[in-house]
């Protein structure tokens, strides 16, 4: 046993000596200059992804699923998703120098950001994987888009309908929807019921409609590219103003606030629409998800937006706005975060989560998935967007700040504080400068 002992400790001292003399297996050194055996390779560490998105509850979920699909397929690119609808805590991480890997944001913040260095170009990511862009939904593209760069990928579309109850409506002696402005206003003033003293207790529509969807409806047009001027005195533009402040003024900012004060949540049983209080109202894809959710017994139908009498030729017409995922400037692994985002907005996992939460999906070739044979709402929604006289605002520099100017001034309109001429007047005066 000593003598065993006694070979074996000699054995040791030569491998050791061996071992710090060169001497055994060669050693191959890798390009940061660390060594390893061939063939004894560790494995490389995952890549970790910090993916915020806005959406929130169920929705939230439905994302999460997804993210679990990827990280279940691909073990080399972990992601880690985060539900943040604070956006201006993206662009402050980004500024920071601390950027999520991938993000959400809406289509209209889309170029003001990417012209602002928030948001990487995707070209030549789309260019050497060959995506085809012309599955998308041209509208839909385009508010990602800015003189030949792209910034972001539009994962679901968002497009407003009319909405009606069809037992206030039958109540009242309507077999069917309004289809033109003159019906429209005529089923507001039969749908309402109004008090003595002005009080409201029912409203056939909310006249604070959405005025970018009525502007197209009148053939309204935001922006002349070749002039470079914003046009928010448009013609189109002003009747759907003035279509608004009609209807507004018959009831009076007081007796709207008042009414407007005891409404209820918009995600919950007491929205406005669900319980009576609207007998049409105007919202999007994902409202029939909604009514599913907290009013399943409704009797309602879907419509298209009312038409112009006077230009049948913009039957359908409509405002899309978008859901977008980018990659923020500064991001350790772009590579990955372009694969991630890629597969995701593939048209299977876009089908998969836009049919979860009741979006339209961007991809035109996403369309006849029957995932979405039990989505409710989804064929009238898939058939309007499918519309020639569907557009989108104008993905400018300056977008937001022209929507935001916009909004103020019609609102100020609508409860007569200023004349449509000079608030639109504004509008131009202090957008204008920003064209350049």
């Amino acid at each position: 046993m000593k003598r065993k002992s006694l070979i074996w400790c000699l054995v040791l001292m030569i491998s050791i000596i061996s071992a710090c003399s060169g001497g055994g297996d060669q050693k191959t050194s890798d390009p940061a200059g660390s060594t390893s055996k061939p063939g004894s390779e560790s494995p490389k560490e995952a890549v970790e992804l910090s993916f915020w998105y806005g959406w929130t509850g169920p929705e939230a979920e439905a994302l999460e699923k997804l993210i679990t699909k990827w990280n279940e397929a691909n073990p080399d690119i972990k992601v880690k998703g985060l539900s943040q609808s604070d956006y201006q805590k993206q662009l402050t991480a980004i500024t920071g120098g601390n950027p999520p890997d991938i993000a959400s944001q809406f289509g209209q913040d889309v170029v003001p950001w990417g012209l602002r260095g928030a948001m990487m170009p995707l070209d030549d990511y789309i260019a050497k994987d060959s995506m085809d862009l012309k599955d998308f939904v041209p509208a839909a593209i385009s508010t990602s888009q800015h003189e030949g760069k792209t910034y972001a990928i539009p994962i679901a579309m968002h497009v407003s309908m009319l909405f009606y109850n069809k037992d206030i409506l039958k109540e009242a002696g309507f077999d069917g929807p309004p289809e033109t402005i003159s019906e429209l206003k005529e089923y507001i003033k039969a749908l309402s019921v109004v008090e003595e003293g002005g009080r409201l207790q029912r409203l056939g529509l909310w006249p604070g409609m959405d005025t970018y969807t009525f502007s197209y409806a009148f053939n309204g047009s935001f922006y002349d590219e070749a002039a470079k001027q914003v046009t928010p005195d448009h013609e189109g533009i002003k009747s759907a103003i003035k279509l608004s402040k009609e209807i507004w003024d018959q009831y009076g900012s007081e007796n709207l606030d008042r009414f407007s004060s005891g409404l209820g949540q918009y995600m919950s049983a007491q929205n406005p629409f669900f319980s009576g209080k609207y007998a049409m109202t105007i919202d999007g894809e994902w409202l029939p998800t909604f009514i599913k959710q907290f009013a399943p017994n409704l009797n309602y139908g879907i419509a298209p937006i009312p038409y112009d009498e006077n230009k049948p030729e913009l039957k359908n017409s409509g405002n899309v706005t978008t859901s977008v995922f980018y990659i923020p400037k500064g991001v350790k692994n772009p590579d990955a975060s372009w694969k991630f985002l890629k597969w995701i907005t593939d048209a299977e996992q876009m089908a998969e989560f836009t049919a979860a939460i009741g979006n339209l999906p961007t991809r035109t070739s996403a369309f006849s998935n029957p995932i979405y044979a039990d989505v409710p709402g989804f064929k009238e929604f898939l058939d309007y967007s499918s519309s020639e006289n569907l557009r989108s605002f104008p993905a400018t520099s300056f977008t937001n700040e022209y929507m935001t100017e916009f909004t103020d001034q019609y609102n100020a309109i609508l409860r007569g504080k200023i004349s449509i001429e000079e608030g639109l007047s504004k509008v131009k005066e202090k957008i204008q400068p920003l064209v350049k």
